[in-house]
């Protein structure tokens, strides 16, 4: 994953291979659960995800999307440390999103073209809402409609994975 430049020109870095977050270049300590929301918010600059989806599908009572507000301003505190104090923003009633500006130049055109033709990508997201379909259907119908959406994601999945 290549690093991101927020509007105040700080280089924020994910290394997810080695669990690390560097600010230019300064490691941050963090916490296991501030590590998994850092790294979920950097996945998708600008991307605005609710505290549900950052708490995750933990069991932990402790770990509850209430709770992911507090871990969020434990992680402001030490990105403001080494220097990327507006790293994260609040979407007042959506949740959260990383800062961040498009890279410059041929990067740029790079992370586009990657982004729009990633179809296990795509697939993977419809199978995620699928399954919050199924979990949520009502109906018979609704069930129905969803376990087809997740049939056609599957078999999306299964044909990158087969090339």
């Amino acid at each position: 994953m290549p690093s991101t430049d927020d509007t105040s020109g700080y280089r924020l870095c994910v290394r997810a291979h080695e669990h690390v977050v560097a600010v230019c270049g300064r490691e941050v300590d963090l916490t296991p659960r501030e590590y998994e929301i850092i790294s979920t918010l950097y996945t998708r600059p600008g991307w605005v995800f609710s505290a549900e989806q950052l708490s995750g599908d933990s069991d932990d009572a402790d770990y509850s999307p209430e709770s992911v507000s507090v871990l969020v301003s434990r992680l402001r505190h030490k990105l403001s440390e080494v220097g990327a104090p507006d790293a994260i923003e609040t979407v007042r009633g959506f949740g959260y999103r990383l800062r961040a500006q498009a890279c410059e130049g041929g990067e740029a055109a790079a992370m586009e073209a990657a982004e729009a033709s990633n179809p296990l990508r795509d697939a993977s997201w419809d199978l995620q809402e699928a399954v919050l379909a199924v979990e949520h259907a009502g109906t018979d119908d609704e069930r129905r409609i969803a376990v087809e959406a997740l049939e056609a994601a599957r078999r999306v999945i299964e044909a990158e994975l087969e090339d």
